[in-house]
């Protein structure tokens, strides 16, 4: 039949995942992020090299995984934030090393450290990759040696190298100091336009991409002028094509919203993917295969999932990559090219990874496979090429299957489950603010709910299966956080025309007999 596409043409999007982006765009968005990666990794491994210490000099490269972290951020939070995922790269490396000699031990550590990490990584914000680097560095440098001076070079190593990341990261500030804001801006001003046009697109990414830009606003440089100004500028076109509460997502409000929790949901997800890589390494322990910490980070890379398309997707994903990524240093390998080109591959494999990772995680895996396996062999030459090749295949299958079980079975629904109570708690605070005056306790009231909200709802779009409902709960959610944000934020800049506004939508919106 003319125009049906064929079977391959229908399989491909599951396997490869989506078109990948113009250069242009990519280049835009992680440009930055991608060189500061690629020098913070190849350099001091190079250096380590030319000065004849492979081990410690993969350290290094492994510490300059902290490069990834904080490149959306204005850089007076951004500085924390490396330092923080700095110290928590080395300190991984440390217990990676130390455990490296004990498959059971190693298992658990890196369960502890995802758990960690993950937890870490929602208490204070720190936003993407997560927990997927302390994982892979850890579990990378258990390859490198577990002697006692062995470890203490290498978390030395990985130490200078996090220092010099962190003055990578930091160093446009001599010259762009409102940089970071106003790219966050740049991308807002650009997503509500296209609203405004009609195109199509996410509402939830428009809201979030208006969020981030007032959020970075308000924390950027101050040796600049600042751009609060614009920002609410934006965020007031946002807010006044906000469409109104349809009745589907009204109903959704009239059903029953569950007892409240008894423990964070930030506790149950860290439980869930620390419980998960544990459980990956020990099962590959146990059956004898000789890299347990791959199948770790291939379990906690699929846990890590976004929304439940994706989640379930990026197994399949991680899978097509890592068998295109193995192939890749299979070659690499057998060639065994001059040790300074291999460097350089290194960092252009990074770079792409970099580049590709928010937008094609196919071709992301399939770079970051080969750089891992080079860095462990550059620093252990003498473990067989074929035992990497082979192990990295076997131990992926088996993390990605125990990852999809954990998801399935370990509290599987934490986030769907909280989801009506969270979006029946922040209407009824967005109520509840209408009716006080600005700037009271019933608006910071408003503002913690709306972040909580946002927590719960991100944890049920990252559910493989969520519970009843959580389609209807989510579009409830995201227009009962848009109405609390443009409330919040009219009266932050005394916009008294444009509060009365949204103040109206609310009481006619959100206020629903119950």
């Amino acid at each position: 039949m003319a125009g049906t596409p064929s079977p391959l043409r229908r399989i491909a999007p599951h396997l490869l995942g989506p078109p990948v982006p113009p250069l242009a765009l990519l280049w835009a968005a992680n440009g930055r992020r991608a060189l500061s990666a690629g020098c913070c990794v190849a350099g001091p491994l190079a250096l380590g090299l030319a000065l004849g210490h492979p081990g410690p000099g993969s350290a290094a490269a492994l510490g300059g995984f902290t490069a990834v972290y904080g490149h959306a951020l204005p850089y007076r939070r951004r500085a924390g934030v490396s330092a923080g995922a700095g110290l928590a790269v080395v300190a991984s490396i440390a217990l990676g090393g130390l455990s490296g000699g004990h498959p059971v031990v190693l298992a658990l550590t890196l369960g502890l450290i995802a758990a960690a990490a993950t937890a870490g990584a929602a208490v204070w914000r720190v936003g993407p990759p997560g927990a997927l680097p302390p994982v892979l560095v850890a579990g990378s440098a258990s390859a490198l040696g577990s002697g006692a001076e062995a470890v203490a070079q290498h978390v030395a190593a990985a130490a200078a190298a996090a220092v010099l990341s962190w003055l990578v990261v930091m160093l446009p500030w001599l010259w762009d100091p409102a940089g970071p804001e106003r790219r966050a801006l740049q991308a807002a001003d650009a997503a509500v336009g296209r609203a405004e046009s009609g195109a199509p697109g996410s509402p939830g990414a428009l809201a979030r991409a208006v969020r981030v830009a007032v959020t970075a606003a308000a924390g950027g440089s101050r040796r600049r002028s600042s751009l609060l100004p614009a920002a609410d500028a934006v965020e007031t076109r946002f807010f006044r094509a906000l469409p109104p509460v349809d009745p589907a997502a009204a109903a959704a409000g009239t059903l029953p919203a569950g007892p409240p929790p008894r423990v964070p949901l930030w506790a149950e997800t860290a439980a869930r993917i620390g419980l998960g890589v544990a459980l990956a390494g020990l099962v590959a322990a146990a059956v004898g295969l000789p890299s347990p910490y791959w199948a770790a980070t291939s379990a906690v890379a699929v846990l890590l999932g976004t929304d439940a398309r994706h989640t379930r997707a990026r197994a399949f994903h991680r899978v097509t990559g890592t068998l295109a990524g193995t192939g890749i240093a299979a070659l690499v390998l057998a060639l065994r090219p001059p040790t300074a080109v291999t460097v350089a591959l290194v960092a252009v494999l990074l770079v792409c990874v970099e580049l590709l990772i928010a937008s094609q995680y196919v071709l992301a895996v399939t770079c970051l496979t080969p750089v891992a396996l080079l860095l462990v062999h550059l620093g252990a030459p003498a473990a067989p090429e074929a035992t990497l090749i082979v192990a990295r295949i076997e131990e992926t299958v088996l993390g990605m299957a125990v990852a999809l079980a954990v998801g399935l079975l370990l509290l599987p629904r934490a986030g769907s489950r909280r989801l009506p109570r969270a979006v029946t708690a922040t209407a009824d605070r967005a109520v509840a603010a209408v009716r006080a005056d600005p700037g009271s306790a019933a608006d910071r009231a408003l503002h913690d709910e709306l972040v909580a909200l946002a927590d719960v709802a991100g944890a049920a779009r990252a559910e493989l299966f969520p519970a009843r409902d959580a389609d209807a709960w989510l579009h409830r959610s995201r227009q009962v956080a848009d109405l609390g944000w443009a409330l919040l934020g009219a009266r932050a800049r005394e916009d008294g025309v444009l509060a009365e506004a949204v103040a109206a939508r609310i009481r006619r919106d959100l206020l629903s007999p119950r």
